[in-house]
């Protein structure tokens, strides 16, 4: 198992994150994320394990970290944020450990600084920034629209980043495109940093397609148009749970999604 001793937390993040915590709350999150560190970022899948990782805490307490902070795969339970850091430094320290061999080899003389290949935070931060950019550099490529500068774009892309209200990738680029498509004078269409900054993913479309004169020329909202996202145990603001539970029971939401959505049948 792989072990890195050092784990990096943002204060900024973690503290804007948590504020709505108790203090009971947020030191069990912590425990969690130290444990997980430990355990190549990874909380066991098991409960009850992880009520005594949380000192015998509320089991409320761990249900309702898990639904605001992690996600879960076949492995366990996992925070993406430390996820993606971790599995950063695992490899620049492999990088490193190569690297410091071929030095001794080369020369016994070195000292013991010089041998051993230390990687501080903010090294793993610069690091973990540069992920970041690849990443957006990925969205900025596939927008329909380019509107306002790539750099103020950037900057916020990077502020939101690993936020817990924060979507994938693939889910900002099909709303903001949905964006510009849903106009059709460019000047309408929002700069990339302002819409990342007001979290306008959020918003519910209106298109101009021309409806039957029945409407009067009012386009029909589509109750359906984010079962894509349900199915997945995400939800927008504007959609009604009295919508969603009929699609589960129409059997096209599985009980899972449903959990995730928090919504009870």
């Amino acid at each position: 198992m792989t072990k890195i001793w050092k784990m990096g937390i943002s204060p900024d993040n973690f503290i804007s994150d948590t504020q709505d915590l108790t203090n009971e709350e947020l030191g069990v999150y912590f425990r969690l994320l130290c444990y997980a560190w430990k355990k190549e970022a990874y909380l066991p899948n098991n409960i009850e394990r992880l009520q005594r990782i949380g000192q015998g805490c509320d089991l409320k307490i761990i249900k309702y970290l898990l639904e605001q902070f992690f996600k879960k795969d076949e492995r366990g339970y996992y925070c993406k944020a430390q996820k993606e850091e971790f599995d950063w430094v695992v490899e620049k320290s492999g990088k490193a450990t190569e690297s410091a061999n071929r030095r001794w080899n080369k020369t016994q003389s070195e000292s013991t600084s010089e041998r051993n290949a230390n990687y501080s935070h903010s090294y793993n931060h610069n690091k973990i920034i540069k992920f970041k950019e690849k990443q957006f550099d990925e969205i900025w490529s596939k927008l329909k629209v380019k509107r306002g500068a790539k750099s103020k774009a950037l900057k916020a892309y990077i502020k939101l980043y690993g936020k817990k209200d924060m979507p994938e990738n693939d889910f900002i680029i099909e709303k903001f495109n949905a964006k510009c498509d849903s106009v059709t004078e460019k000047i309408f269409i929002p700069h990339f940093s302002t819409w990342l900054n007001e979290q306008m993913w959020t918003e519910e479309l209106i298109t101009e397609n021309k409806t039957s004169n029945d409407n009067f020329g009012i386009a029909i909202r589509d109750p359906y148009r984010n079962l894509t996202f349900w199915k997945k145990g995400r939800r927008m603001p504007q959609d009604f749970d009295g919508d969603i539970i009929k699609k589960y029971k129409e059997g096209e939401i599985s009980d899972e999604a449903m959990e995730k959505l928090n919504i009870t049948v």
